[in-house]
């Protein structure tokens, strides 16, 4: 045992306010609380009707295992939560299975809720599934992050010629923030199909905050469903075992079920409210748990108080270790306390319970260890000089808080309002007795256009080569094969991109796959440098899928932009490679007008050249997800016909369809249209316009009389395709080509020739070979 217990009695007393919500009109059937700290034993504790669940995912060996009990939750008041970490590669993750029996397979007038922290977004990951596949003629339920990937839909089959379907128009953060969810399904109600998600700051709400966060879907196409379903019902995962590719990541808690065995059907708002304030109870048995002390040293006590409801029918103290305290004893008149002597950290739980409801709360005493911070975030990574930001955080054990540069004094408070007038890290540094822990957070201030998603591979804290981070909004790529170059190991001469992205294999099989990207004003901005380039096509990005999306490629010449709507290819143009400097990065800007039906492309390389093309044309981005490297719109790497712009008619590939064999240092989505000077700005802050060889100028020049041979050598640059041409009149129509293009492979090229023997006087020239 790390702790002790005595009878040590101090009050304690906490204003509250109290909202209180019964739930007389749908029972609670299924209630997963998932307050099992990491030394619990395994199965996964049902609260109402004991149908336990079993862990999936889960290895006694923390560096295998999937899954982490007993981490914090959202709010104190609702005790632990369950950690699902997964992996894409593999692919593996956890989750829990909780059966098939009827309680946790809902057929019509039921509330699914739960509390969540999403950590990872990718397409259509699943936080509960009872379906198996997506045939409509089965029964079942899957919740899901979307098509985006980071949204909440739901999704029920009837065995009805259609599924209704429907995602909430939040935008998921993983940054620490904390989300409540709740999917009310009533077939025969006058709202049937709802949808509740809230972003939680640790505050309660009323009323009015549930009845805003709900959005229903327009259309019901399924009716009540029958029991059995088509699978067991999961939590986390996509089928009963870990090895599957749709797993969630984050955190999850009190997941509970609510059905219609009384007939009065799903939970009202004001019920709702309850569950959202309180946990699944939905009526509050504990007021306020609280310590003395934020840290102590080993052995030295704390003191725990407590106000709850003064009729409770059991009130225990847990310390996650083994060690369990009756507190009713110690209890009058609802309130009461004792003294706890950890020797470690500890996390202390209180759980009351009165009738069929029941209240967690949670406590993190500090035993000679530094703070801990939990989070330290930004409600924005990137903002336009003159806007604020809002810097939020969670910290447990501090005596004293401050925040840098200025050392501004922020103890007792969890977020400040700031307005920074340049770039600046935020470094917050939490102080205690045994140290002080810090972190820091970045805020961007740029002029132009502000990304929606922004992309940068030389921010190392933020990449790795599983994951690159969305510094702006909340679409990560997620990749399959990634390689991540620390250095460069050819440096970029002008530009400060100085460890970019590349994968394993070339094949399309590696690459990054995210959430598409639809908006009516879209822009790309794209930062690569090519390899290996032939006539295939290799993919640099690509978003919506094949039927409505777009698709950027490149070959040897020229780079290659295709789109579709309702499966017909409606754009197809190109911009020629020929002549601009492809040994450093290079700018591609796409741009898609939906409302004007325009769209437009452009090139910036680095020696000042720009091309550009645009076409007026009806473009769609579809639901399906977005690729870098390859085709990932539906699985990375699976059928082409899923490639963006692609339409899914047969034989409709580009030649040679191949992964892109170059690196690509950032990635800038905008939900407007740049013009001309806006990506000049963001090609500023970028690059700087280097020196280019000096034009086509021949530096050295030979002849040897035995061989008759000629010895060329000349400024050229990587990648661009020359001539060498002869005349013996220098007359604009008396130019011959001496031999067949040369691909020049550095800034200098030397080629040698063989000449007909007996010649007087010829006249040479190297031109830029075209297409």
């Amino acid at each position: 045992m790390n702790s002790s217990f005595s009878n040590t009695f101090f009050l304690f007393l906490l204003s509250v306010v109290a909202i209180f919500a019964s739930n007389s009109n749908a029972r609670l059937v299924a209630w997963y609380p998932l307050d099992e700290s990491s030394a619990a034993a395994l199965a996964v504790t049902e609260n109402v009707s004991g149908n336990d669940a079993s862990l999936i995912g889960y290895d006694a060996d923390p560096a295998f295992s999937y899954v982490t009990r007993g981490v914090s939750s959202a709010r104190q008041n609702l005790g632990l939560a369950y950690q699902f970490d997964k992996d894409n590669t593999i692919p593996a993750g956890g989750g829990f299975d909780l059966g098939a029996v009827a309680a946790v397979q809902p057929t019509d007038q039921f509330t699914i809720a739960f509390f969540f922290q999403p950590q990872t977004f990718d397409p259509f990951d699943r936080f509960f599934e009872t379906l198996v596949g997506n045939n409509n003629a089965q029964q079942g339920i899957r919740i899901d992050t979307g098509a985006a990937g980071n949204r909440v839909r739901a999704l029920v089959r009837s065995a009805a010629a259609g599924n209704t379907n429907f995602t909430h128009p939040t935008v998921l953060k993983n940054d620490g923030t904390w989300y409540f969810f709740a999917f009310r399904y009533d077939s025969s109600g006058l709202d049937p199909f709802r949808l509740t998600l809230i972003e939680m700051n640790g505050d309660l709400v009323d009323e009015t905050a549930i009845t805003s966060a709900t959005s229903a879907a327009p259309t019901l196409n399924t009716g009540a469903m029958s029991f059995p379903h088509a699978g067991n019902s999961l939590v986390g995962v996509q089928l009963p075992g870990a090895d599957n590719a749709n797993n969630f990541g984050g955190v999850i808690d009190e997941f509970a079920i609510f059905d219609n065995s009384d007939g009065n059907g799903v939970l009202s708002d004001a019920q709702l409210l309850g569950v959202f304030n309180f946990g699944p109870s939905g009526v509050e048995l504990i007021s306020s748990f609280t310590t003395d002390v934020a840290s102590a040293s080993p052995g030295n006590p704390a003191t725990l108080s407590w106000v709850v409801d003064d009729s409770l029918d059991s009130l225990v103290l847990d310390d996650g270790n083994g060690g369990t305290v009756d507190l009713m004893p110690l209890t009058t008149a609802g309130e009461g306390s004792t003294a706890v002597t950890p020797a470690q950290s500890t996390t202390y739980t209180v759980r009351a319970v009165k009738g069929d409801a029941a209240n967690v709360s949670t406590i993190r005493i500090l035993a000679g260890a530094a703070p801990e911070i939990a989070s330290f975030s930004s409600s924005d990574g990137l903002i336009s000089p003159g806007s604020s930001v809002d810097l939020t955080w969670s910290v447990a054990g501090a005596d004293s808080l401050s925040l840098d540069p200025d050392g501004v004094d922020v103890t007792g408070n969890t977020t400040i309002n700031l307005t920074p007038a340049a770039t600046t890290n935020y470094v917050l540094r939490a102080t205690n007795g045994s140290g002080t822990s810090t972190a820091m957070v970045s805020v961007e201030v740029i002029e132009g256009p502000v990304p929606v998603h922004r992309y940068v591979s030389s921010i190392l804290g933020e990449v790795n080569e599983s994951i690159w981070n969305d510094l702006v909004g909340d679409r990560d790529w997620g990749f399959t094969g990634g390689l991540l170059g620390d250095p460069l190991q050819l440096p970029s001469a002008n530009t400060n991109i100085m460890a970019p992205y590349t994968t394993v294999l070339t094949d399309g099989s590696n690459g990054a796959s995210a959430g598409t990207f639809q908006y009516n004003q879209f822009s790309a901005e794209i930062w690569f440098r090519p390899g290996e380039l032939t006539a295939d096509h290799q993919v640099l990005f690509e978003t919506g899928g094949g039927q409505n999306g777009l698709g950027a490629l490149i070959t040897d010449t020229n780079v290659r932009l295709i789109g579709s709507t309702l499966n017909v290819r409606n754009l197809d143009v190109t911009i020629s490679t020929v002549g601009l400097n492809l040994a450093d990065f290079i700018q591609l800007v796409i741009t898609n007008d939906a409302e004007a039906d325009l769209f437009t492309a452009s090139l910036r390389d680095t020696f000042g050249n720009v091309r550009s093309v645009s076409e007026a044309t009806d473009v769609t981005v579809g639901g399906n997800g977005a690729g870098l490297f390859t085709w990932a719109s539906v699985n990375l790497g699976a059928s082409p016909s899923d490639l963006g712009g692609r339409t899914e008619l047969p034989d409709a590939s580009p030649a040679g369809l191949t992964g892109f064999s170059g690196e690509i240092g950032i990635v800038n989505i905008y939900d407007q249209i740049l013009d001309d000077t806006a990506i000049g700005e963001a090609f500023d802050r970028v690059a700087t316009i280097g020196q280019a060889p000096d034009g086509l100028a021949v530096t050295a020049i030979s002849f040897d009389d035995d061989t008759n041979q000629l010895t060329l050598t000349w400024n050229s640059i990587n990648g661009q395709s020359y001539l060498v041409e002869f005349s013996s009149s220098m007359e604009d129509e008396a130019w011959f080509e001496l031999d067949d293009p040369i691909v020049a492979v550095s800034d200098e090229t030397t080629q040698v020739f063989g000449l007909p023997p007996n010649l007087s006087k010829l006249f040479f020239r190297v031109v830029v070979a075209t297409p």
